[in-house]
């Protein structure tokens, strides 16, 4: 036992004196040329050491460098390709008599590295390696030889690598982008397969105009086959920002990433879109979820996607926000097709469930299949619904004259906007989906099972298909919108069956004119979607048929009356009663062309009236002008009471004008007085017997009779 450790003891001291003798003898600057001869062998270019080379030999050892640089060619915008402030080394002896070279931690200090792409394609980077062929001026190097049967193969092993204050340009000048790092920290423990292996990173930098700064650790294992290697305890964190762009903290864990296994991911950021110094959008997002790729990574799968964000902004449609998103997804990288399963998509209390796919390419192309209960739109619009006009109190009509003569009140529009909408993100996807609502609340209107199916082909809008239940009816419609060309087209047909109609007036038109049950048809088309063009622009037909309803604003037997005091010169009786006429049913049909809807079939069909009417509405100004003119039938039971008996046979014109908002009624004297037959000649039997009495016997002249005839012609002219 003494002999051996006597031994251990001699070897040791010799190990020692080997040491001491290879730092006392061997200064390894004297290597300085023939390691910058053979790197210009190599590569072609200079090596610069400026710095000392020194011995290192605790606790290993190893050798010190300062102040190296491999150069460029001349040429480029920087003069060194690569260079060090100070490396290190070591390299432990004893192994060495085993075959095993153990490299300790390189380290090396403020190396920067410098990558240039010219204008013209060339690069810093080409020719680095020289081609044995290429230079046959150039000794050629004996091979070393392979190791015999009797001699042992090297094992290398390198205990891990360590970058400090680094720094990095890569230029490319064809298209201008840059990628910098102005500060990059590498830890990196011992490279060993099968092993754990820490890993620590720190960079601070940019490309073109992203700013990033980063920071990271993980622990991975290196196998014999790359894509068996792992990572895990996965931290990555840091904060990155744009011109229009910021994302003040982001973080990403991860436990275990393998291929073909499942890893389970926690994410976290907070951020905000930007316009100079003011954040326009800020919010944060939180989540987690489950992530898989095999080992062809041909396949990524997402499961149990949960996803919470917190928005607040004003270009939100409300100045706070919070959705959810959770799900599966499955990628199928080599087909560029994502297939989503199971959504649940909430925006605060709104709520749809469904699936989709998307498919990745030029333009994408994605599918949807999506449900929910009920959707406010109203509470999303930037803009808030107008409120319905008030209906004015009966016997009261503030806005509206039915006496002859009075001067109606106008109502006021607010200006039109002529400018387009930009449908420009129309060409950029393709759609084909459906949306099926419990309940949809929009622009006031409460619709319900809301069948929704839309498709979008290269700028093509097509409408399949819409239906939903509304205001005591069903609707239904098709259409297509054409952004193909500028500006759009559309054509639309919509069908409306059944409808209680004054609060669809009331909701979307603010006007109280109207109530009845009945069928709405609508079919037009035009060019332009601007609210000037929808109006000016648009061509097509409406149909009306509505029964048991009303026209509010306009009391017909109250009218009727003023036609019979208008004709017997005696005042009107005044019977304060609601102004409205009934009816039992209301037919038209609208051609509407250059901005105008026109019709000459209005029928209205009342207790005691018979009512035809024509006339047109301008859409721009919203103007009124018909004139409808009322027939007396035999029935005396309905509305207005016996007095319009006395004007049986009599047709009796009421003229509407105004603004849609405010119309104005009125009794067409004239007209009264001249497209009668009958009131003419029962005048004129009152006019003969008026003059008989007032000139009795020269009431037979001639010339008498002429001036009279005279004075009827003007009454009814």
């Amino acid at each position: 036992m003494k002999k051996i450790v006597l031994i251990l003891l001699g070897i040791a001291v010799a190990a020692l004196l080997a040491i001491v003798t290879l730092i006392s003898l061997i200064d390894p600057n004297q290597f300085k040329p023939q390691l910058a001869e053979q790197v210009r062998k190599s590569t072609g270019r200079e090596l610069v050491m400026a710095g000392e080379i020194d011995w290192r030999f605790w606790p290993s050892l190893g050798l010190s460098l300062e102040k190296v640089a491999l150069r460029n060619p001349a040429g480029f915008a920087e003069p060194d390709l690569v260079r060090f402030e100070q490396g290190e080394a070591s390299v432990a002896l004893l192994p060495l008599f085993s075959h095993r070279l153990e490299v300790g931690k390189v380290t090396l200090s403020g190396a920067h590295l410098f990558i240039q792409t010219k204008a013209d394609g060339s690069s810093n980077l080409s020719g680095l390696i020289k081609d044995a062929t290429a230079d046959a001026s150039e000794p050629v190097v004996p091979a070393t030889p392979a190791p015999t049967a009797d001699s042992k193969p090297w094992q290398i092993s390198l205990q891990g690598v360590a970058l400090s204050q680094a720094s990095a340009l890569v230029q490319d000048d064809r298209s201008g982008t840059s990628l910098r790092l102005d500060r990059l920290d590498l830890d990196m423990g011992q490279l060993a397969t099968g092993e754990w292996v820490p890993v620590a990173l720190a960079a601070k930098g940019s490309a073109d105009k992203l700013a990033f700064d980063v920071k990271g650790q993980t622990q991975i294992k290196l196998a014999q086959e790359v894509m068996a290697s792992e990572l895990k305890d996965l931290s990555l964190s840091g904060s990155l920002s744009a011109p229009s762009l910021r994302l003040d903290s982001f973080s990403i864990k991860g436990d275990r990433l393998a291929f073909g296994e499942w890893s389970n991911f926690t994410l976290a950021l907070k951020g905000a879109k930007v316009e100079g110094q003011q954040a326009l959008l800020a919010g944060s997002l939180e989540g987690t979820l489950k992530g898989r790729l095999d080992k062809e990574m041909k396949l990524a799968e997402l499961s149990d996607v949960l996803l919470t964000a917190a928005l607040e902004g004003d270009a939100l449609p409300r100045p706070q926000m919070k959705l959810k998103l959770a799900g599966f997804a499955r990628v199928e990288l080599d087909k560029q097709l994502i297939t989503l399963s199971k959504l649940v998509m909430s925006a605060d209390e709104a709520l749809l469930s469904g699936d989709g796919t998307v498919q990745l390419g030029a333009t994408p192309a994605i599918t949807f299949d999506l449900h929910g209960e009920k959707l406010d739109l109203d509470k999303w619009l930037a803009k808030s619904t107008p409120a319905p006009t008030a209906q004015p109190k009966e016997g009261k009509p503030a806005a509206n004259t039915a006496a002859s003569g009075n001067k109606a009140v106008t109502g006021k529009s607010e200006a039109l906007s002529a400018v387009e909408p930009d449908l420009g993100a129309l060409k950029g996807v393709d759609l084909d989906g459906r949306l099926q609502l419990g309940s949809l609340r929009l622009k006031g209107l409460d619709l319900g099972a809301v069948d929704l199916q839309v498709a979008l082909a290269k700028g093509l809008l097509t409408l399949k298909q819409f239906s939903a239940t509304v205001a005591g009816g069903q609707v239904n419609a098709n259409g297509v919108l054409d952004a193909r060309q500028q500006p759009a087209t559309y054509k639309v047909h919509k069908q409306v069956a059944g409808v209680n109609i004054r609060p669809l007036l009331q909701t979307l038109a603010q006007s109280d004119l109207l109530e009845g049950k009945g069928d709405l048809d609508v079919q037009v088309q035009g060019r332009g979607l601007s609210e000037l063009a929808l109006r000016n622009g648009m061509q097509g037909k409406v149909t009306l048929k509505l029964s048991d309803g009303a026209l509010h604003g306009i009391n017909l037997p109250e009218m009727i009356r003023e036609a019979r005091a208008t004709l017997t010169g005696k005042g009107a009786e005044q019977v304060k009663e609601a102004r409205k006429t009934d009816f039992s049913a209301l037919t038209a049909s609208f051609q509407i062309a250059d901005g105008v809807a026109r019709s000459n079939d209005i029928q209205l069909f009342a207790p005691a009236l018979r009512v035809k009417g024509e006339g047109q509405t301008a859409l721009v100004p919203e103007s009124l002008d018909f004139l409808f003119l009322t027939s007396i039938v035999e029935s005396s039971k309905g509305q207005g009471g016996k007095d319009v008996d006395e004007l049986k046979e009599i047709t009796i014109p009421v003229r509407i004008g105004g603004h849609w908002q405010a119309p104005s009624y009125r009794l067409d004297v004239k007209a009264l007085l001249s497209n009668n037959k009958l009131l003419e000649d029962k005048a004129r039997k009152e006019a003969e017997r008026g003059l008989k009495k007032l000139l009795g016997d020269k009431a037979d002249n001639d010339a008498v009779k002429g001036v009279a005839d005279q004075l009827l012609k003007g009454l009814f002219k």
